[in-house]
């Protein structure tokens, strides 16, 4: 099994964005977790193959992207 963890500032946008992902990305060979540790919030992938992994991290990643262009606006 392979674990991709990703430490971001918490914030509203961020803490529900990744909550609600973690609810929708479960499958099979991999999955979303999400952590709160005081003013951190811990995204963890876990995926049983280097591809799944590879997917994971582009969702967390994407979905950074995301945020942060839409807090720019």
């Amino acid at each position: 099994m392979y674990k991709i963890s990703v430490k971001i500032k918490k914030d509203k946008i961020v803490e529900e964005t990744f909550k609600s992902l973690e609810k929708e990305v479960v499958f099979r060979r991999g999955k979303i977790k999400v952590f709160v540790e005081g003013d951190w919030l811990e995204v963890v992938g876990y995926a049983a193959d280097v591809a799944s992994a590879r997917s994971l991290a582009n969702t967390i990643l994407r979905a950074l992207y995301v945020i942060e262009g839409v807090e720019e606006l």
